[in-house]
């Protein structure tokens, strides 16, 4: 059944108070590196190099991936637009067995640092003791459960272990801190502490058996912090993650948020506040244990996805990730930060499996924008294009206060008549966030008319009428927004990018929403709009474009410069990445995923052996792969090639012993075009798993998606053994219990169990490089 459109129309007169901005409690608790790079803070922001700067951090536990595809990974991420990495330290990984630490191959955590290092992300390392990330006793190995004191807390026998880890964490990291020269700027000691603990699986009889969360409140983490300092653990700032009421120092620490909406903690889960306007720097979502206007409103656990669990399997769609970044900005969050932006799987122990009770044993893809194979989603393009935002206007931005309109701190998740925005600004020029999406309802489609009136005068979207906000749309649109001496006054199209060599501005046009400028004519001189119509008011010019990257608008300016503004299709922009590519910023928008190293571009498809890559600044002498077919044409301002590589028929054998059970075998060899191969499998059942000579490789919990398991790690096993899957049926009917001498489960009904389809996938691989 169709849904009813809903009007919304809108007339608002914002506040004129700009957001008072002062020294807060980190303030001077940056630093500089040799390089002179600097970070530092206000009561409200991060700076960078003394400007206004809101980071986008991505969490990526290396010791849940394989170390050989770490540096591809990190470059993925980094196209991505992640420009900080955090990552957990699991003590019970490195110290399985008592004394014996290991810290080699996908645990060699120096490794993971001088990577980031090399390609210039700043790291947040997360180190425990306890850690939690869904690993087995919150990361705390099972032998030091032996011991006559209680772990999360300052008796000097948990202490005594917290500090020989601490060391070992230290003589790994030694040297690589940011005023060194090193990417490590922050560190995280413990994690929730006085705000909840995890399964203690070590314990071994029953489920619901926990972990404290803890009782010597701040002191403890006063403690671990002199301990971390003793060993040499002396990063620019710490974080602690401050939600729930979780203990918070008093100095030298940025408080850090989440935010979920899918949990596998519980079942039939309603509703969320997660996609709800309000002030975080004045009313936190939840209570904490600190003045928030001391500190930046900083996110570290914004959901990238959600792991699914036995007793409940959420599906996390892309469009709940974007539209909760977009409100949490709006909120004044000046920092987002997910969990997790790339999953991975969990090492098998000496002993058992890592995992935490009720979750896949293996497999922590989290449904995150880059997955445990190196699985690219749909979340990680939303992801990227908020993220290009953030790299070009986050300075202009993170100032600006949030304005929340009267009525929308009143608003419970399930109202789906009300328009949900908000603003922030400063001096009368700012950013109004819409969001239409609501997990676990749907939102009707909106005929929306939005008029403010600012410090610099009324401002309409759109100029006349309406606009259509779709179902599950989430938007950020400008208001009285300079760029490059062009002052607009108002715009239905989201900014993307800036190219300051080419006085350009990228936008997008959302689906539905006609793009329209309305530009003040005092700012420019002469305009060029081919295919636009264009409409001369007494004070302003109203351009509306046609969509697409062939098609562009330019404005001289006051000073004789020639500004062009691009307005990319929303496809377009969730296509679009920004390079320094060949000495230059490049915008480049492409069907392939992309991302650069050592001056090549390298361009990787999901089952299609065609490419097609656009840039501008168009490149002179670009080169493909000796193995790919190019071609090259003009767009406008981009040049666009065309590749072509040769597709690969995968010739897989499957046999089926059982209904159950499958067995395939792979081809030994693949052509230098074929980067991976996907295999996705369709079932029905409970839960699968698949094994290499009986090892499991990696394992699954049905939620209704297809299950895909990349290939390329394991090739060279696979060249003499076969890939085993196995499903554990699902029961449908019911279960009767009884005693008569023991205990005794009948069942009534039907297991299902079966396989439906699983096909190979080649993931295609070239590369464009300058002659």
């Amino acid at each position: 059944m169709k849904e009813l459109l809903q009007k919304n129309e809108v007339f608002y007169k914002l506040d004129q108070k700009d957001k008072e901005i002062r020294q807060g409690k980190l303030s001077g608790h940056g630093g500089e590196n040799p390089q002179g790079e600097a970070f530092d803070f206000t009561s409200y922001y991060m700076t960078h190099n003394g400007k206004p700067f809101i980071p986008v951090v991505g969490e990526f536990h290396f010791s849940r991936f394989a170390y050989l595809q770490w540096e591809e990974e990190l470059l993925k991420m980094k196209a991505g637009g992640v420009n900080i990495i955090a990552s957990y330290v699991f003590w019970n990984f490195h110290e399985e067995e008592e004394g014996v630490f290991n810290w080699s191959g996908d645990l060699n955590l120096r490794h993971f640092v001088d990577l980031c290092s090399k390609h210039d992300l700043p790291l947040i390392m997360r180190i425990g003791p306890f850690c939690h990330g869904e690993v087995r006793n919150g990361g705390l190995p099972d032998w030091i459960f032996n011991y006559p004191f209680e772990v999360r807390s300052n008796d000097e026998g948990y202490l005594h272990f917290a500090r020989r880890l601490y060391r070992e964490i230290a003589r790994q990291l030694k040297g690589c801190y940011f005023q060194e020269g090193g990417p490590i700027i922050a560190v995280q000691l413990e994690n929730e502490y006085m705000h909840c603990g995890a399964p203690l699986d070590a314990w071994g009889y029953k489920s619901g058996k926990y972990i404290t969360s803890g009782r010597d409140g701040k002191e403890h983490l006063a403690e671990l912090r002199r301990i971390a300092e003793e060993a040499g653990i002396q990063p620019l700032f710490f974080t602690v993650t401050a939600w729930g009421g979780a203990a918070v120092p008093e100095e030298g620490t940025l408080p850090m948020l989440a935010g979920y909406a899918y949990t596998p903690w519980i079942p039939n889960q309603p509703p969320s506040r997660e996609y709800l306007f309000r002030d975080l720097h004045l009313c936190p979502a939840e209570p904490v244990d600190y003045d928030t206007l001391d500190y930046p409103a900083a996110y570290c656990e914004l959901a990238g996805g959600m792991q699914v669990s036995y007793n409940a399997r959420p599906y996390v769609p892309a469009s709940s990730v974007e539209a909760m970044t977009v409100v949490k900005l709006a909120n004044g969050s000046n920092l987002v930060g997910y969990y997790m932006y790339h999953g991975g799987s969990n090492p098998i122990g000496k002993k058992t499996f890592m995992n935490e009770h009720a979750l896949p044993k293996i497999t922590y893809d989290y449904q995150s924008p880059l997955g445990e194979f190196g699985r690219i989603g749909e979340s990680y393009d939303r992801i990227r294009s908020i993220a290009m935002f953030l790299d070009a206007f986050g300075g202009k931005l993170a100032p600006m206060g949030s304005v929340i309109p009267e009525g929308q701190q009143e608003l419970v998740p399930e109202n789906t008549v009300e328009l949900r925005w908000s603003v922030r600004q400063r001096e009368g020029r700012g950013f109004v966030f819409l969001n239409n999406f609501q997990d676990h309802i749907s939102m009707p489609e909106r005929e929306v008319s939005l008029v403010l009136e600012t410090a610099r005068g009324q401002v309409r979207f759109p100029s006349e009428g309406t606009f259509k906000l779709g179902s599950g749309t989430a938007a950020i649109l400008p208001f009285n927004l300079n760029i490059y001496g062009i002052e607009i006054i108002s715009a239905t199209v989201q900014p993307l990018t800036l190219l300051d060599h080419e006085h350009t501005a990228v936008f997008y046009a959302h689906e539905g929403i006609v793009p329209e400028y309305v530009i003040s004519k005092a700012t420019f001189s002469m305009l060029t709009a081919a295919g636009a119509s264009v409409v001369e008011g007494e004070k302003q010019w109203v351009i509306r474009p046609r969509a697409g990257r062939e098609h562009e608008v330019q404005l001289t300016n006051q000073n004789g410069q020639v500004v062009r503004l691009l307005t990319l299709t929303r496809k377009e922009a969730l296509q679009a990445y920004r390079f320094s590519l060949w000495g230059q910023e490049r915008l480049v928008i492409s069907s392939a995923h992309l991302h650069e190293q050592k001056g090549q571009l390298n361009c990787t498809t999901e089952g299609n052996s065609q490419m097609r890559v656009s840039m501008f600044p168009a490149p002179d002498h670009v080169s493909g792969s000796s193995y790919a077919d190019i071609s090259n044409m003009v767009e406008g301002v981009f040049r666009t090639y065309d590749l072509k590589v040769e597709e690969m028929n995968v010739q897989m054998e499957i046999n089926y012993p059982t209904e159950q059970t499958a067995v395939l075998q792979l081809p030994g060899e693949w052509p230098k075009q074929v980067e991976d191969i996907f295999l996705h499998i369709d079932y029905e059942g409970d839960v699968a798993a698949a094994f290499i000579r009986n090892v499991m490789l990696t394992d699954h919990i049905q939620y209704g998606h297809t299950w895909e398991i990349g290939l390329k790690n394991s090739r060279l096993e696979l060249l003499k053994n076969t890939l085993n899957l196995s499903i554990t049926p699902v029961r449908k009917g019911t279960t009767q219990g009884y005693v008569n001498q023991a205990y005794i489960e009948r069942f009534e009904g039907i297991e299902i169990g079966k396989f439906e389809h699983i096909r190979a996938v080649p993931h295609y691989r070239a590369v464009l490089y300058k002659k």
